[in-house]
């Protein structure tokens, strides 16, 4: 039951993030706070998707997923159009830490940054406010 739960979370944040993509043109005017938000939010929920998954994922096998390990496992299905995705794994697997780039915020590169400890920080470029 849980594991239904976790995949249909996992679908409709797919489905958030792939309406979200396909709505913005390279020609799109500057978004707005909102809007920003709501992609910010969107970055936030993706990366607990993968603390889940990467929390599973090295319960069932002892160590944590590296991003080709995650894509080919069930416990991360998502589509991440318009997001970059960097996950380094150590050589032991006993830690990780991703870095979760929006694409699209051209100006300020915003991101989502989380660890194995599953604290999920947000950063900017320097000059940009938080």
């Amino acid at each position: 039951m849980q594991k239904k739960f976790i995949l249909l979370s996992i679908g409709l944040l797919a489905l958030v993030v792939t309406t979200g993509g396909a709505l913005r043109s390279q020609d799109a005017p500057p978004t707005s706070p909102d809007s920003d938000r709501a992609r910010h939010m969107t970055a936030i929920k993706l990366v607990r998707a993968l603390n889940t998954a990467e929390f599973r994922y090295k319960t069932k096998h002892g160590a944590y997923a590296t991003s080709d390990e995650l894509a080919a496992s069930d416990e991360f299905k998502v589509d991440l159009s318009g997001w970059s995705l960097r996950l380094d794994v150590t050589a032991d697997g006993k830690a990780y830490d991703a870095l979760l780039e929006d694409t699209t915020d051209k100006s300020c590169g915003y991101a989502a940054v989380t660890d194995e400890r599953g604290v999920i920080r947000q950063s900017k470029t320097i000059d940009c406010a938080i």
